[in-house]
C-alpha cells in the first residue's frame, strides 16, 4: 500500500498495474462504539473490521476530520499502531497497523477528539502488499492520490466543524438536513420510512416551541425525537435505526437539547 506516514513509514511507492488495484481488495466493516460530547469538542471511538472477503490485510484505516484532530492517542498495544492527523498536509485522523491486521479480525477501540459536531464523513480503509519493482522514469512524474488509487471509502461519522450560527434553531436545521440525509439512499442508516416521518415531525414541532418562546415544550419534542431512536434495552437501538444512524442523530438531538 503506497503509504507514507509522518513518522517515516514507507511501505510502497509505486504505479499499480493495470486491473489490479492493488491496497482495494479489502472489505470491512466500520462500527461506532460510542460518540461522546465534551463541551464543544466530541470524542468519536470505532472498530474496524476486515471482513473474511477480504484478500489482503489491513494496513491503514482514515477518517477525514475537516475541524482538524485534537487527540488521537495510540491503540493498543501501541507497539503495533501508528497514528498521525496530516495527509498531505489535509486533516484526517489516521490509524496504521503496522503488525497488519489479517482478514476476519478486528482492530481494537480506534478514538479521535476534534473541535465540532458529528457529521457525515468519508473514511478510507488500505490493504498491505508487496512493493512493485522500482520504476525512477515512474517515481519521477506526479503521483496520484492515494486515497483514491490504492484505498477504498465510505461513509461514517465524523467531526464537522461547528457552523457560524450556533443557535439552537441552526442547529435544528442542521439535525433536520441530517436527519433527512440519514433517511435517504444511499446512506440509509435510517431504514424505516414510518420512523423518518416521525423524527422530522418531532424537529418541526421543536422548532415551532422554539420560535413561539416555549422551551419546555421544545425540550420535550427533542426527548420523543431521541427515545424514537432508542431501543427498549440499554445500548440498543430503535428498529430501522443503524449503528452509524444512531451515533450520528442522537448527539447532535442531545447537543440540540443543550441550546435550548
Amino acid at each position: 500500500m503506497r503509504l507514507i506516514l509522518s513518522i517515516g513509514l514507507v511501505l510502497a511507492v509505486a504505479k499499480a498495474a493495470p486491473g489490479q488495484n492493488p491496497g482495494q481488495h479489502v472489505q470491512v466493516n466500520v462500527t461506532l462504539v460510542s460518540t461522546v460530547v465534551r463541551g464543544d469538542t466530541i470524542g468519536i471511538n470505532y472498530t474496524v473490521q476486515s471482513t473474511a472477503a477480504s484478500t489482503e490485510k489491513l494496513v491503514a484505516f482514515f477518517v477525514d476530520a475537516p475541524s482538524r484532530v485534537k487527540k488521537i492517542p495510540r491503540p493498543a498495544p501501541v507497539i503495533d499502531w501508528s497514528t498521525d492527523s496530516l495527509w498531505a498536509g489535509r486533516p484526517i485522523a489516521q490509524w496504521t497497523v503496522l503488525t497488519l491486521l489479517n482478514p476476519g479480525a478486528t482492530t481494537p477501540q480506534l478514538y479521535y477528539e476534534s473541535v465540532g459536531l458529528p457529521g457525515i464523513l468519508t473514511y478510507w480503509a488500505g490493504g498491505d502488499f508487496p512493493p512493485p519493482p522500482v520504476d525512477d522514469a515512474a517515481d519521477a512524474q506526479a503521483r496520484p492520490d492515494l486515497l483514491a488509487t490504492e484505498m477504498i471509502n465510505g461513509k461514517t461519522v465524523g467531526v464537522d466543524p461547528w457552523p457560524v450560527d450556533r443557535t439552537s434553531k441552526a442547529l435544528i436545521a442542521r439535525l433536520r438536513t441530517l436527519t433527512q440525509t440519514s433517511c435517504a439512499v444511499p446512506l440509509k442508516w435510517v431504514t424505516v420510512a414510518s420512523l423518518c416521518t416521525s423524527l422530522i415531525t418531532y424537529l418541526d414541532q421543536a422548532e415551532t416551541y422554539r420560535a413561539a418562546g416555549n422551551a419546555t415544550k421544545a425540550k420535550s419534542s427533542m426527548a420523543t425525537y431521541i427515545k424514537a431512536l432508542t431501543g427498549k434495552t440499554a445500548g440498543t437501538f430503535a428498529t430501522g435505526v443503524t449503528n452509524p444512524g444512531y451515533w450520528l442523530l442522537k448527539p447532535n438531538a442531545d447537543i440540540v437539547v443543550s441550546k435550548l
